[in-house]
């Protein structure tokens, strides 16, 4: 992690930080490494608030890439899709507590995190909350009912003398989104794509921006029922996330036309099937036994079980049309979702996709 002795200060004498990251697995391992650097692990009590990875997926990753467990932890789990099969078998630490809310509802996030940083009170560690991601909260619920609901919870954060720390892409808000939420928080960590680059500078917003932004709205926080509904809180939240796309293929792609998947249709060419069969199973990289629609899976499964698009593209060798196909195929079958946002989709692995992403017309029949 790059961040200098003066940064963890600042960030340690902060009680809300927002961290721009990318949707990725290096924006997952950043929002992680920033939960363990203002104190060690086993002095810390961590609060998680997830959406579409399950706790299991978290502690994970956590082990991954921190090592130490913290000394409490703790999730709301905001997702109310139930995990069947393997993903049930495995079982999590008997001390860590899991609450379950529904995503549509962020305000019922607020009291199973107020009874917990209640619990916490006084046991000597540093209480720490985190939030990831509000990228995946802005595609259940409008813009002003999350500012109302940060506004709400920054405030119990910084009463609880916590640290509370929340993962956006800014790559798929726009401008006016960012810096209106800045708002909210005491400093604001920037992350470069590759996570080699941090940086760490002081917002502690005017806080009457935030009370006017408040007040102009009703404080009914329960999410309004509207004709164009929540698809179009999707839209007008992530407008622009695909405004930066090229319209050509990614130079990853067309940097590897000698791949044995480089044709069109992404299949392996006669030569070098003729290859494989000359050195025997046991001789291929595992990648080689993926069928396409595994790799596919396996992708989103590292991406947090959601990615653009564009990203499936750039982490193949195939065109943007062949990946279109796939995914078209995949989502007959029911084992992706899409959801149109700009000019382009978010791909979601069966499972993770947030309710709104579901059609109105899958209604349940007796």
């Amino acid at each position: 992690m790059n961040i200098d002795t003066s940064d963890r200060r600042q960030l340690k004498q902060s009680s809300n930080v927002l961290l721009l990251a990318p949707l990725t697995p290096t924006g997952n391992r950043a929002c992680l490494e920033l939960l363990a650097s203002t104190t060690p692990p086993h002095e810390t009590n961590v609060a998680a608030v997830t959406y579409t990875p399950p706790p299991e997926t978290w502690i994970a990753d956590w082990k991954a890439h921190v090592e130490d467990f913290p000394a409490e932890l703790a999730f709301i789990h905001a997702n109310t899709v139930e995990k069947s099969g393997e993903d049930a078998s495995t079982e999590l630490p008997s001390d860590v507590s899991v609450a379950r809310v529904d995503p549509n509802q962020p305000m019922d996030i607020i009291a199973p995190l107020s009874e917990q940083l209640t619990r916490w009170k006084g046991n000597g560690n540093q209480t720490v909350v985190s939030v990831q991601t509000l990228t995946v909260l802005l595609e259940y619920v409008n813009f002003d009912t999350a500012f109302r609901y940060l506004h709400i919870l920054t405030h119990r954060v910084q009463a609880a003398d916590a640290i509370g720390f929340y993962h956006m892409d800014p790559d798929i808000h726009d401008e006016e989104t960012v810096n209106t939420l800045k708002t909210l928080f005491d400093a604001v960590v920037e992350v470069s794509d590759d996570g080699e680059e941090w940086s760490v500078a002081e917002t502690y917003g005017d806080r009457s921006v935030t009370s006017d932004h408040v007040q102009s709205h009703d404080t009914d926080v329960s999410v309004p029922e509207s004709e164009s509904g929540l698809f179009t809180s999707i839209r007008d939240s992530l407008s622009g996330v695909f405004s930066g796309e090229s319209g050509s293929d990614s130079p990853s792609a067309a940097g590897r036309s000698d791949s044995p998947r480089a044709s069109e249709d992404g299949e392996s060419s006669p030569s070098a099937v003729q290859s494989g069969a000359n050195s025997g199973v046991d001789d291929l990289p595992e990648e080689a036994m993926l069928t396409d629609e595994d790799r596919i899976r396996e992708l989103l499964t590292q991406y947090g079980g959601r990615m653009k698009q564009a990203d499936v593209t750039e982490e193949t060798d195939w065109s943007k049309s062949t990946v279109s196909r796939k995914l078209s195929k995949m989502e007959e079958k029911g084992l992706v979702t899409r959801v149109q946002v700009g000019r382009g989709n978010l791909v979601f692995l069966s499972g993770y996709e947030p309710e709104t992403a579901k059609s109105p017309f899958e209604q349940e029949t007796d």
